[in-house]
């Protein structure tokens, strides 16, 4: 009787320690806030593919922290030569063929899925964090992570985070049917401090011209978006000026997704007249609405393209 006695009180320990194991392991949203303090701190360097149904393309990058300020280099591995390089504040563009220009900005966008910028306290008003367990990428396991809008208005990504470290090491973007629309896919890690050396090379590199933000050349077309999906604001607003025609432009983020309105004067009065095009996680929706053009490129499905084009409103 007294041995199955000890056999239960260790049954019920057993049962106690893995109960409170359960209530300490970290939540999806851990997960995801360490990946951005990783990818923001640490010293490392990944070669990786960015895949979309119609293409493939494979980068290098180098991220590091030296002096509490940002260096950071992408190069392109295939096609044609091209290297981005971050001075803290400054991104410089090089590329053969092209003029080199730097743009104020603290990080490299470029290749890189947004998810990795993501602020996920204000990301959770409108998309739900679920875990999905373990998994294995670049020969490394990861806490696999798929963060899901609460509405039909949005794609979805599944991230898969490096368990030790929390770097990033694969993203699909996928549609609300499950298809893929684009993957990043890291290939190979490294992370190293004496990657600090690189600055030196860094810093020797001519400051190319600092390209001016588009500023106002004339009056606004005075219009505005009537409806947008819950989330998205307004990020940036430009004008520009395209052989004689004035084109506004407003950039829109939820903090995951992106898109962008431009409105001109149409070419010929025709009401709805429109032309759509989709191209893995892009998709573009011009309408033609009196003697306006208001064209729609971004991350958002046909549908909600074409709800957010038709609901812009213009003032007299």
């Amino acid at each position: 009787m007294k041995k199955i006695t000890l056999k239960l009180t260790a049954l019920l320990f057993s049962a106690l320690l893995s109960i409170s194991s359960s209530a300490e392991e970290i939540t999806p949203k851990q997960i995801l806030e360490k990946m951005v303090q990783a990818v923001n701190h640490l010293n490392y360097e990944i070669a990786f593919v960015q895949t979309s149904p119609t293409n493939m393309d494979s980068f290098r990058y180098r991220h590091i922290k030296r002096d509490n300020k940002t260096y950071a280099q992408l190069v392109t591995l295939d096609g044609e030569q091209q290297e981005i390089i971050q001075r803290d504040n400054l991104v410089s563009y090089f590329q053969l063929g092209s003029r080199a220009f730097t743009l104020n900005s603290g990080s490299i966008v470029d290749a890189q899925p947004s998810v990795i910028r993501s602020n996920f306290d204000k990301l959770a008003e409108n998309y739900n964090f679920i875990m999905l367990g373990k998994n294995r990428v670049a020969g490394r396991f990861t806490d696999t992570v798929r963060i899901v809008p609460k509405d039909d208005f949005r794609y979805q990504y599944v991230v898969f985070v490096d368990e030790e470290n929390g770097l990033l090491l694969r993203s699909d973007m996928l549609d609300r049917e499950g298809k893929l629309l684009d993957q990043f896919r890291v290939v190979t890690l490294y992370i190293d401090d004496r990657l600090k050396g690189l600055t030196d090379y860094l810093n020797k590199v001519s400051t190319p011209p600092l390209l001016n933000e588009a500023q106002n050349i004339a009056a606004s077309l005075n219009w505005q978006a009537g409806w947008l999906p819950n989330g998205f604001a307004k990020v940036r607003q430009s004008q520009d000026l395209f052989e004689d025609e004035v084109i506004d432009s407003v950039l829109f983020s939820d903090g995951l997704f992106t898109f962008t309105l431009y409105v001109t004067k149409a070419e010929t009065q025709q009401t709805n007249q429109d032309q759509t095009w989709k191209q893995g996680e892009y998709t573009l929706y011009s309408e033609v609405v009196g003697d306006k053009e208001i064209i729609f490129i971004g991350q958002l499905p046909i549908a909600m393209a074409k709800r957010i084009v038709q609901e812009v409103k213009f003032s007299q």
